[in-house]
């Protein structure tokens, strides 16, 4: 799909979820297998970039922050920052600014990311979960790397691509998730536009089949002591990148 289907997509289906919070509960917490997901993801945030030591003043951009979920993390974690958020949707950015609040470090832009001209470059970039609607992932990561300044670093975390599994069992993702891009192509996608120590690292983890929140902590606590390998590739349901501009 195009970028301009998915922004008419979240703008129409969104304004359906009008209960606040809404959108945020029924994406993270509305079971105890999304619970789990949640738990994964803000482990491999917590690590990967909250405990990370950034200099003063830092800029940072974040793509598609949705209902503000872990725009509250780096808010927590980095007080004094310059925070773009940027999205595609009105809808979702209107979601991010219910959820935030007022707060003069932060700044609310409705562009497409391979549009978008902002005033001045970034020292961090992260988004969760974006990616794989974007459909030219190319220009997707030299965009970002024009963004970001010279030592400036990245964080995504996007969906893993099982699409043969799918077909095995019988599934067919709908056009909308057909965006998806496996940890080696996009590793080579990002070298390819300049960055540097790029490393894949397992986020959410699902045993196929069992449906079980307990067999899926117990995959993440295994996995995420390690980089992404053959074997957790089979298990993780989404992963995370990370990215360093020279």
């Amino acid at each position: 799909m195009k970028n301009k289907d998915i922004k008419d997509w979240y703008n129409s289906v969104i304004p359906s979820l009008d209960t606040e919070g809404a959108y945020e509960h029924s994406r993270w917490f509305k079971d105890a297998i999304q619970r789990t997901g949640y738990e994964q993801t803000k482990e491999a945030i917590t690590k990967h970039v909250l405990s990370y030591e950034l200099h003063d003043p830092l800029r940072i951009l974040e793509l598609g922050p949705g209902a503000g979920t872990w725009t509250k993390l780096l808010l927590k974690r980095f007080p004094d920052a310059y925070v773009d958020l940027l999205d595609i949707s009105k809808e979702m950015l209107r979601r991010s600014q219910q959820a935030i609040g007022e707060n003069g470090h932060v700044h609310y832009n409705e562009s497409d990311i391979l549009e978008w001209k902002p005033e001045g470059k970034y020292d961090y970039f992260f988004s969760s979960r974006v990616l794989e609607y974007i459909d030219d992932k190319k220009k997707f990561c030299e965009k970002i790397q024009s963004l970001l300044e010279p030592k400036g670093r990245g964080f995504l975390i996007t969906k893993m691509p099982h699409y043969h599994r799918e077909r095995f069992l019988g599934r067919r993702k709908s056009d909308f998730h057909q965006g998806q891009i496996a940890p080696a192509a996009l590793r080579d996608t990002l070298k390819k536009a300049g960055f540097i120590d790029v490393d894949c690292y397992p986020v959410t983890m699902v045993f196929p089949l069992l449906h079980s929140a307990k067999a899926n902590r117990l995959l993440g606590r295994v996995f995420s002591k390690f980089t992404l390998g053959p074997i957790g590739m089979l298990f993780a349901e989404s992963y995370a990148v990370v990215f360093r501009k020279p």
